[in-house]
């Protein structure tokens, strides 16, 4: 491993470590806010839960530009391949089911989303999350091939 990663592996450490600590906090102090009726509960914890989602985000696209940095360009070049190849076939083979479920027939299906709900967020989630699934199957496969074409 690169001795330019371990900035970034302590630098994400220690932001995970305050995000963490932060969220525990406002957890505790929105769980007696809302225990004497100063609050409603579940308006303070979508938006603890929202705020700490954006922070994570925001963190995540920090840490991914930074370690792209540090990496040398057969790297780089392996996993701008790997994204652009397996992440485009996994996105195709959701597209398939994607064009099976516009049709007629697929009123039929009972579908569960997430944590047995059926609402239309929870299958927009169920949905998300197979879809990012497959782009994941493919990239680690295309990344996989990569290396070894180039061993």
């Amino acid at each position: 491993m690169s001795k330019n990663l371990w900035p970034v592996f302590i630098k994400t450490a220690i932001g995970l470590v305050v995000i963490l600590a932060l969220v525990f906090i406002a957890g505790i102090v929105a769980g007696y806010l809302g225990a004497q009726g100063v609050v409603a509960e579940d308006s303070v914890t979508f938006w603890i839960v929202a705020v700490f989602a954006v922070i994570v985000m925001v963190g995540s696209l920090w840490g991914g530009v930074a370690w792209m940095r540090s990496i040398d360009e057969a790297a780089r070049e392996a996993h701008k391949s790997a994204w652009y190849w397996g992440g485009t076939g996994g996105m195709a083979v959701a597209g398939v089911g994607v064009i099976l479920a516009s049709l007629p027939q697929a009123t039929s299906l009972t579908l569960v989303g997430i944590n047995g709900r059926t609402d239309p967020a929870a299958y927009m989630a169920a949905g998300a999350i197979g879809l990012l699934t497959l782009m994941m199957v493919g990239y680690v496969v295309v990344w996989a091939w990569w290396w070894l074409a180039r061993r």
